[in-house]
């Protein structure tokens, strides 16, 4: 790439400058014939391989060396070789191309490699940063290659530039997918490997029986697609595990943007490299990580920290990965409003009518519960699935919040809760569970999810009307309870009238 080109002209300018005094002083000759040319010499042959003044040592470029070897060496300086790339290795004296290409790993993402091919193989190093690179971590034979072709053989002229970077490399026991920076580096890479496989094989098999349209490769295609089916199916699955876990403790958080320092000028879905001039960077408002114009494609969804914390019901963009990852748990009950921000019911109207709703319906639940089996079931039927609407009534989903903003959830939990108390006032068995005003005793039964006729004690759950419990009169139901804790512990009190008589302890109503 760009990079790797300055540094290449950097490192062999420096060596330029360090031999130019010498072959001054050894030399007086016109400024034009002491100008030194610096080549690196090579063992390739010309019968075999391109000459070394041919020879494409640049990563993904052409040499512009002049195409005489003789000249080069009547003129020339043998300086020494870096030994921090693996171009310059012994081992890699017959490179042929050097470049960086991305692989498809494992876990269905792209991962970047300095790939070295030789006339005997295609092997890989890690990228600068990425760990040492004396030693390839991926090493394929040549000899084992059965095909090179195209991931998606391109149509048209268009379709070249999307789908022509991806290709891949059939081997006897697997399939190498890689992908280069853009469709003309590509079509090089191909090149030049079908030309080095089709030097590795002998001389009388036929290259079209060997190719991409012969009955063995297809054999072996068909017979590799289940297995590589299978391990992609795998690999998605850990991916998709992974990125749902780092997703799921990010819920309630609000995101942070950290810059593209933070992330190696890499995009977080697929490594690829984004920013400055590498390609544009896109933001997720759910994560605050950024991500390539493929991973990230303007989708809108409701952010879950922003709404708890502030209320925010307008829609952000996000990555296709948070929008996957909020779709997965759109329905699932995650967010407890109690725990995460109390003070909303306060200063969000729909959102505190709809608590007093839930704890209206939560009430009509015991009940409902405790009468016959079929009206529980009933009751089931027309919650659910939302049966913690019902258990528990600080817990929401996105989409029961999504019907808190567009005033839905209200309407739906005021029709279950005419249900559940139509069956409550006309059942004679649920009849037996209300309550009698201790305050004013006239004999009415009242039920506590009458929110406007009745109040609850918070002490001992009694129920009362409304008006007898303004009157700040105490809770005879908590009075009786005091006297009854003061009494001594023992079965005999001395201070009894009727010594004898047993306590029986009160028996909550």
């Amino acid at each position: 790439n760009q990079w790797e080109a300055l540094e290449w002209k950097r490192l062999m300018w420096e060596k330029v400058q360090a031999v130019r005094p010498m072959r001054q002083e050894r030399k007086h000759k016109s400024p034009v014939e002491n100008q030194p040319i610096v080549t690196f010499p090579t063992p390739m042959s010309p019968s075999s391989s391109p000459s070394p003044s041919g020879l494409d040592t640049r990563p993904d470029g052409d040499s512009d060396t002049p195409a005489s070897a003789d000249a080069f060496h009547s003129n020339s300086v043998v300086l020494s070789r870096p030994t921090t790339l693996p171009l310059f290795t012994q081992r890699c004296r017959d490179v042929l191309k050097v470049g960086l290409l991305h692989l498809l790993m494992d876990q269905n993402n792209w991962r970047a490699f300095t790939f070295v091919l030789s006339r005997s193989s295609l092997q890989a190093f890690p990228t600068k940063g990425h760990g040492s690179v004396s030693q390839p971590v991926l090493q394929f034979s040549l000899a084992s290659c059965l095909a090179v072709q195209y991931d998606l053989e391109p149509d048209n002229e268009e379709s070249w530039i999307e789908k022509g970077k991806c290709f891949q490399a059939v081997f006897s026991e697997e399939v190498v997918q890689l992908q280069a920076d853009d469709h003309l580096k590509a079509q090089e890479w191909v090149k030049t490997l079908r030309e080095v496989v089709e030097a590795q094989r002998p001389a009388e098999e036929n290259p079209r029986d060997s190719g991409e349209g012969s009955p063995g490769l297809q054999v072996l295609l068909r017979r590799l697609k289940p297995s590589r089916d299978g391990r992609q199916r795998e690999a998605q699955r850990a991916k998709r595990q992974s990125v749902t876990t780092s997703f799921l403790s990010i819920l309630t958080c609000l995101a942070v943007e950290k810059g593209l320092t933070a992330q190696s000028f890499r995009c977080a879905g697929c490594q690829r490299p984004i920013g400055l001039s590498r390609g544009k960077a896109k933001v997720c408002y759910y994560s605050g990580w950024y991500y390539c114009q493929s991973c990230h494609q303007d989708n809108s969804f409701l952010i879950p920290a922003r709404l708890l914390h502030n209320w925010d019901t307008s829609k952000h963009k996000v990555s296709k990965q948070a929008k996957e990852f909020l779709e997965f748990v759109y329905e699932e009950p995650l967010l407890d409003i109690q725990q995460l921000n109390p003070c909303l019911y306060e200063h969000c109207e729909p959102l505190s009518t709809v608590l007093r709703l839930r704890q209206q319906l939560q009430s009509l639940r015991a009940y409902l519960f405790s009468c016959r089996a079929t009206i529980a079931e009933d009751l089931r039927r027309r919650i659910f699935p939302r049966e913690y609407l019902l258990q528990h009534i600080h817990l929401y989903s996105l989409a029961d919040l999504q019907q808190v903003i567009d005033g839905k959830l209200a309407p739906f939990l005021s029709k279950v809760i005419k249900f559940a108390s139509s069956h409550v006032f006309s059942c004679s068995l649920c009849r037996e569970k209300g309550f009698i005003c201790e305050l004013c005793q006239n004999g009415q039964v009242i039920y506590p999810f009458q929110e406007n006729a009745t109040r609850r004690c918070d002490g001992c759950g009694a129920v009362f009307h409304a008006e007898c419990r303004q009157k700040a009169q105490p809770c005879p139901r908590c009075v009786r309870r005091e006297l009854h804790h003061k009494r001594p512990s023992s079965f005999w009190s001395p201070d009894d009238d009727s010594p004898g008589c047993f306590h029986l302890p009160y028996q909550d109503t």
